[in-house]
């Protein structure tokens, strides 16, 4: 009795082999169509149609998983590109359509097989082309958005009279290489870089900034002997002597900012900031500073600080009509406005 029943487990073993084997085929088969390797692509659709010789969108294997299986399909095509082109034909008209891999339409393929069998191309093998990439057209819409945004910020940035500014020409290159790049794309990789150009033609508009402009000496003096008193006093003298090295980290900074020169400003206004811990434009200038590094490196670190030193600058200053926009951009003033 045993004997029987082990005998029965054998067989049992042994048929589920003999009906796993197809599916198993089938998928080593597919591997091989996706490298190109005609040979083992017919050896192994042959042996899963021996199996399994109707083809269904959803085959069940074993358990709940289900394929797409089109033997017939993939053997016609290692047929028609080894040179077959009578059996490939044969094959194309028994298949009912493409499994997961898509080499092409069935009347498309027959009618290459057909024109080749015509001209006489029996027994030569050819290589199949790589099927041309397909552009999507909500990734090209998105592209033309971009352009149509980063044009409008430097436009902006014209208006607002910053068109000296670095900013200012870094977004005009990136704009003229996202067009370049959208107008010659022939691949969604190519587009996905012409998105990137004008998004970055967009950050560069929004962060330029009108050249400072020094204050207008005051006038009204009554006389020039006034006024030479007036500058050379004691008090003054010595104002600008107590003054001069903070003034002139003061200007450093404010230079490296509106260079562009972001992570070099905002290491010098921290520095400032502890040196004036309740100076309004210190912590203004810092803001920005730390914004515009955001802009650019997308880190979220660097926009939790600039609005913490944006609630900074609101506590120790009045700003009756928010940042000037002769030394901040359109966003950085919007950012400032909602830190609260």
């Amino acid at each position: 009795m045993k004997r029987h029943a082990f005998l029965a487990i054998v067989l049992l073993a042994i048929a589920t082999t003999a009906l796993a084997s197809w599916y198993d085929d089938y998928n080593e088969g597919v591997k091989a169509v996706a490298t190109g390797r005609w040979q083992v692509v017919i050896q192994k659709m042959t042996a899963a149609i021996a199996g399994n010789s109707k083809e269904n969108d959803n085959a069940r294997t074993y358990g709940n998983i289900f394929i797409n299986y089109h033997p017939y399909y993939y053997r016609g095509l290692a047929y028609l590109r080894t040179g077959r082109y009578e059996q490939a034909i044969s094959d194309f008209e028994k298949t009912s359509g493409p499994g997961e891999i898509d080499r092409g339409s069935i009347e498309n393929l027959i009618q290459e097989a057909k024109m080749k069998q015509a001209a006489g191309n029996v027994g030569t093998t050819t290589t199949e082309p790589p099927p041309p990439p397909a552009i999507d057209p909500e990734l090209r819409q998105r592209v033309n958005v971009a352009v149509n945004a980063a044009e409008q910020s430097i436009s902006g940035a014209r208006n607002r009279n910053a068109a000296s500014a670095p900013q200012y020409q870094q977004a005009v290159t990136a704009l003229v290489d996202a067009k370049q790049r959208a107008t010659t794309a022939k691949t969604n990789d190519e587009l996905r870089a012409a998105l990137a150009s004008a998004e970055s033609a967009k950050t560069y508009a929004d962060l330029a900034t009108p050249p400072v402009i020094p204050p207008t000496p005051p006038t009204g003096t009554t006389s020039t002997t006034a006024t030479a008193i007036t500058t050379t006093s004691k008090p003054f003298v010595a104002t600008g002597d107590v003054l001069r090295d903070t003034a002139t980290r003061v200007r450093h900074a404010l230079e490296s900012y509106f260079s562009g020169e972001f992570d070099t400003a905002s290491a010098q206004f921290t520095s400032l900031s502890k040196e004036m811990p309740k100076n309004g434009w210190i912590w203004a200038f810092l803001g920005a500073s730390q914004y515009s590094q955001y802009a650019f490196e997308a880190d979220e670190a660097y926009k939790s600080k600039a609005i913490q030193s944006f609630r900074k600058a609101k506590q120790y200053r009045t700003w009756k009509n928010g940042l000037p926009q002769k030394y901040f951009s359109r966003r950085i003033r919007k950012v400032f406005e909602g830190a609260s």
